[in-house]
């Protein structure tokens, strides 16, 4: 899975060196983005016996080429990770994307103030592992869904990004192994709002 990410980043970076492109959604163009967080918990809410609070952190990358004007084809990778004393829970993703930009006003000559339209498919495929490290859960996790959102380009090169998401979610448990006639997976759905910054390099 790691040589899968540097692979990726290795291609999408040597096609930008060899860009014409002229506009952030012409081809050639590429997008980098992602997000990072942190958070720490404390008081009688989230802290165990032993007076341990909850700590997250994660993360989430993506790179995306425009191999012709508006679609861009690309790649994100998700890791999370929320701990406690000896128990953590982690999650670590990636998978391919897929978008098309609306470029509603062709013919416009500024980037800045210029609004781009866009809807994206995407899917990952990660690991899913909780427990203490002595006897730890393992699950394989699989993402697939959609966002549809805007880009409003602050600059020539910087945009905000707002978006909806829907995103079905399952999870197969790998171990301890299940005993046979037990159903060793389970699913949900999640639907959300980002709002993000992202650059266009062209």
């Amino acid at each position: 899975m790691k040589k899968a990410i540097i692979i990726l980043a290795m291609a999408l970076l040597l096609a930008a060196t060899v860009s014409s492109a002229e506009g952030p959604v012409d081809k050639g163009s590429m997008i980098v983005g992602g997000e990072v967080s942190f958070s720490s918990h404390g008081g009688d809410v989230y802290e165990n016996s032993d007076g341990d609070g909850v700590t997250n952190i994660g993360f989430s990358p993506f790179l995306a080429y425009f191999v012709a004007p508006s679609i861009a084809v690309g790649g994100e990778v998700l890791y999370s990770k929320s701990s406690q004393g000896d128990y953590s829970l982690s999650t670590f993703g990636v998978g391919p994307t897929v978008s098309y930009f609306f470029n509603l006003d062709a013919t416009r000559t500024e980037v800045k103030g210029t609004v781009y339209p866009y809807v994206q498919a995407f899917f990952k495929y990660g690991k899913y592992t909780s427990g203490s490290g002595d006897n730890d859960h393992k699950e394989t996790v699989t993402y697939f869904g959609g966002k549809g959102g805007i880009m409003y380009m602050l600059t020539e090169h910087w945009a905000v990004n707002t978006n909806l998401y829907y995103q079905s979610e399952n999870y197969k448990q790998t171990e301890p192994e299940v005993p046979e006639g037990e159903d060793d997976s389970v699913s949900g759905n999640t639907l959300g709002f980002n709002v993000g910054v992202t650059a266009f390099l062209f």
